[in-house]
């Protein structure tokens, strides 16, 4: 699926993706690449990106390799977060790039679902301002076979 599809639904299922005006704008097998452009909406007491957005970037990031692996089969899957470890390295303002992979390998992943009917994984995203990291998150994801 295209980087454009991808956004356009993860935006359609997820309307705070809208609000926020974030963009997905790269998809691969178990990678995406998110922005958000560093505008007073969504900025903290110092000027950057504020956490909450930072992690709502992020957690669309991880959304879109979601959707790339197991968008086919929507609404006959059951997808959600379970969980994100965060780690802040440095506040730094301007636009904020997510750049999110699936920890394993994107057939092993979708394989272990379509066998058990479920699948536990995470994806890693590195954030950066200019190419500089300020962030990293882990999400932890879990997907269903809907009873």
């Amino acid at each position: 699926m295209s980087a454009q599809r991808i956004h356009d639904m993860l935006a359609s299922i997820v309307p705070f993706v809208r609000t926020v005006g974030l963009t997905v704008t790269e998809v691969g097998p178990g990678t995406a690449t998110a922005l958000l452009a560093n505008e007073t909406a969504v900025q903290n007491h110092i000027g950057s990106v504020h956490a909450g957005a930072l992690y709502t970037l992020g957690e669309s990031a991880t959304g879109a390799v979601v959707l790339g692996l197991f968008g086919d089969l929507l609404p006959n899957v059951f997808i959600a977060l379970k969980g994100a470890t965060v780690a802040h390295s440095k506040a730094r303002p301007g636009d904020l790039t997510a750049l999110a992979t699936l920890d394993g390998d994107a057939a092993a992943v979708r394989a272990a679902y379509e066998a058990e009917g479920k699948a536990d994984f995470d994806v890693h995203v590195r954030f950066e301002v200019d190419g500089t990291e300020v962030a990293t998150v882990t999400y932890s994801w879990a997907a269903r076979r809907p009873r």
